[in-house]
């Protein structure tokens, strides 16, 4: 569900976006625009040529496989390390329609909302992290967090990581 498919309005996403709502370092900064973050972010990926479902799918795979392996580092596939921090709580999507009882459902709903990833691609070099939660963020709301939020994944540093569209290894 896009903002445009939202039955929340943009003033009330961005509220629960702000810092000390849903996040206490906050999905969006204090004055970001969400439409904003969005379109720039459209923008990277249309360049990237890649889809929000390409660089989520690939994400959750590598998770899926180290979510078994919590606290310590596995290697997945040929060159990629991960390793997961696991939370007793878990973070609520800001699209929730009812977040003080249920999680979001877009997408089938939200999943890996408790841990926390490391990623390295030991081709490269590279290394990222983030919350569990991006996965649903970026396939369900194609939202990667504002540029201000210390919790961002930038798609195009993600499509490196990836070694994905214009950074293929093919």
């Amino acid at each position: 569900m896009s903002q445009d498919s939202s039955p929340l309005s943009i003033e009330e996403l961005e509220s629960r976006m702000r810092p000390g709502r849903f996040s206490q370092a906050g999905f969006l900064g204090p004055t970001e625009s969400l439409s904003a973050v969005l379109a720039q972010d459209a923008e990277t990926l249309l360049g990237l040529k890649l889809s929000y479902t390409e660089l989520s799918e690939r994400l959750e795979k590598l998770i899926e496989v180290a979510e078994t392996n919590t606290g310590r580092s596995i290697r997945v596939a040929p060159h990629f390390t991960v390793s997961i921090r696991k939370y007793a709580g878990f973070q609520i999507c800001p699209w929730s329609i009812d977040p003080h009882h249920m999680q979001c459902m877009e997408g089938g709903g939200v999943r890996h909302a408790s841990i926390d990833w490391e990623i390295r691609n030991l081709r490269t070099g590279q290394q990222m992290e983030g919350p569990g939660l991006i996965v649903h963020l970026i396939r369900d709301h194609h939202f990667f967090e504002g540029f201000e939020s210390p919790y961002r994944v930038d798609p195009d540093e993600l499509a490196q990581l990836f070694e994905l569209g214009p950074y293929s290894s093919k």
